[in-house]
């Protein structure tokens, strides 16, 4: 009945992608019999899972990223709050000197300088030739935490293959980790010195 049920209701296809939630299987799905589902793990191993276990737990397909246009990206750069400030004309002008990107932004009063580096995050991300423009671009700043203020930058690259996706936003996140320092911030981090004694 689960297999029966498994492929009436499309949840599984030769091909796909599944994640088991308990860690059990992560991988290409190789063959969907009545008694077995086939997945080729990440690492070459084999699972052979029941398919009462796919219908009675909840297992992610990520049949519906790799259909898309691109596989999203969705993570936080977290400032440290002591560092955020008005800009000055002095600071934006040197801010358009320096980082072409930022060239044609019009100064308006109360602006921050954590504001123009999430202005800046969006125009890099806009020019990216892998980031995705036709689907959702975002760059929010959250509530204030312990740990700083974080950024979430959410957007998507046209690139899905494992591999290459995350040697993509890897380097991505490098670039828009160094140029903090561009805009006056500086990262949360919390302090790693140890009590003496």
């Amino acid at each position: 009945v689960a297999g029966v049920q498994l492929s009436a209701n499309d949840m599984l296809r030769i091909g796909d992608w599944i994640q088991l939630s308990d860690g059990s299987a992560n991988g290409i799905v190789l063959e969907i019999t009545l008694n077995t589902v086939k997945i080729q793990n990440w690492d070459n191993t084999i699972s052979t899972i029941p398919p009462y276990t796919l219908v009675n737990t909840t297992f992610r397909n990520w049949r519906g990223m790799q259909e898309s246009g691109g596989r999203r990206v969705d993570k936080t750069i977290k400032l440290d709050m002591d560092t955020l400030q008005f800009c000055t004309d002095e600071m934006m002008n040197s801010i358009r000197q320096r980082i072409p990107l930022m060239k044609e932004v019009e100064y308006e009063e109360g602006m921050t300088n954590a504001q123009l580096y999430r202005i800046y995050i969006e125009r890099y991300l806009m020019q990216h030739p892998i980031v995705n423009q036709s689907l959702d671009l975002i760059i929010a700043q959250r509530e204030p935490t312990q740990f700083g203020v974080p950024v979430e930058v959410y957007f998507f690259l046209s690139d899905k293959v494992w591999k290459e996706f995350e040697q993509i936003q890897s380097d991505i996140f490098d670039h828009l980790l160094v140029m903090v320092k561009a805009f006056d911030l500086k990262l949360y981090q919390l302090d790693r010195a140890l009590p003496v004694g």
